[in-house]
């Protein structure tokens, strides 16, 4: 779902074991500034790790030539050290910039980043502010129970904390609490703008029984003088283009997608929906053409291997091999694992679906979108699995989910 900014993207470039900590020249960057990135990448991937369930024994490179992660060219704003002693302003103002980059880059380094950038703030007393931003790093970090307890702890003290009842929904609505999400988005009406709030009550309307009521509302707020702008305006579109392919009308969702990508272009989100959809209309080689360039992002490395193998594509191969490093090294390495992803591609590329399925159910038991329903759906279909297709039903008849590509084959359902 589009809950946060996007702002552009950038190129990356890889990086080696050995190269990995190292300060790069483009920046022209200080030694002081230089020797901070260190300290603070290693802060990072030291409370990433500790964070993420380990699966393995330590990762040990087997050399220089092992490309590790591919870092983006980021402006060098983002990686210097808050000014000391440190303003807590301009330590927010550079947190908050951190987190809208490591969502909009796929890269999760900047997190840790923004956390490093955080911690002094959050050691004792910490303001509404600096709680916020620690639980939108726990919520991009898919660490759910960790940010639902912190923004309740801070709703406990300051009830007419708006943005904190948003994301409290949010959060409720992904792991499938949805009667509390509804719950959360009311609460923010006491500070937040009404359109706001109306298109949180949508996002939960949408998979709990009033899908096309959900609808209709938002086309009448977009045709309306209140429609929003800015942000709402693009997550209004978002949010009608996942309802209208929820309902099954591919050629309305694309419209409203296109209306969104006009206004953001380089949203990751974006595209892979976009790319979903494309492969829900069976257009593959669109997929290929619009992602060549992101493939060293693992969204769309996993829409391409799926284009690939549907088109017989000369690259599908490497496509495939290439995630297939990823998924091992997220587990060698104890990297917080793409559950969903993952499970999508055991399913439609390896043809694996009994794998799919193990994924798919320890996926469901983090998050439950729609996205997650299909998936889940897809693989005990694939696998025969009629105790997990029974559960799902008691998940369907409880909120009175309607979705049309629940009775088709999975086709790019998975975001």
């Amino acid at each position: 779902m589009y809950w946060h900014r996007i702002i552009e993207t950038s190129s990356r470039r890889p990086v080696t074991a050995a190269g990995l900590f190292r300060s790069e020249r483009a920046y022209g960057k200080r030694q002081r500034v230089s020797q901070w990135r260190i300290v603070i990448t290693l802060a990072a991937l030291l409370l990433f790790v500790s964070s993420a369930r380990v699966h393995a024994a330590p990762y040990t490179p087997a050399g220089d030539h092992v490309v590790l992660a591919r870092l983006p060219q980021a402006p060098s704003a983002l990686v210097a050290p808050p000014s000391a002693p440190v303003d807590p302003a301009a330590a927010l103002a550079l947190a908050r910039s951190q987190i809208d980059y490591a969502g909009s880059q796929d890269d999760p380094r900047f997190l840790g980043y923004a956390q490093a950038t955080l911690a002094p703030l959050l050691q004792s007393s910490p303001s509404s502010e600096a709680s916020l931003l620690m639980a939108r790093i726990e919520q991009q970090r898919h660490q759910f129970a960790r940010a639902r307890h912190r923004l309740i702890r801070l709703l406990e003290q300051s009830p007419n904390q708006g943005q904190a009842w948003l994301m409290l929904a949010n959060i409720d609505r992904v792991q499938g609490r949805l009667d509390e999400a509804q719950q959360a988005c009311r609460k923010a009406a006491t500070t937040l703008p009404p359109t706001t709030v109306l298109l949180c009550q949508a996002s939960v309307q949408a998979i709990s029984g009033q899908r096309d009521q959900a609808y209709n509302t938002l086309q009448a707020l977009a045709s309306s003088p209140a429609a929003p702008q800015g942000e709402s305006a693009r997550w209004l579109a978002t949010l009608s283009a996942e309802i209208a392919m929820q309902q099954g009308n591919l050629d309305r969702a694309s419209q409203h997608l296109q209306h969104a990508l006009q206004q953001a272009p380089q949203a990751p989100y974006l595209r892979y929906l976009q790319s979903d959809l494309w492969l829900a209309l069976g257009q593959p080689d669109a997929v290929i053409s619009d992602l060549a360039a992101w493939q060293d992002r693992d969204g769309a490395l996993l829409r391409l291997a799926i284009a690939g193998k549907r088109l017989g594509h000369p690259q599908a191969k490497t496509w495939r091999q290439d995630y297939r490093a990823r998924m091992a090294m997220d587990q060698n390495t104890g990297r917080q694992r793409h559950l969903r992803e993952h499970a999508r591609f055991m399913l439609e590329v390896e043809n694996d679906p009994q794998t799919a399925l193990t994924l798919a159910r320890e996926n469901w038991q983090q998050q439950r979108e729609l996205a997650d329903l299909r998936l889940l759906h897809a693989a005990a279909s694939a696998a025969g699995d009629q105790n997990a297709l029974a559960k799902l039903q008691t998940f369907l008849d409880r909120y009175n989910v309607a979705d049309a590509q629940l009775s088709q084959p999975v086709r790019g359902a998975a975001q």
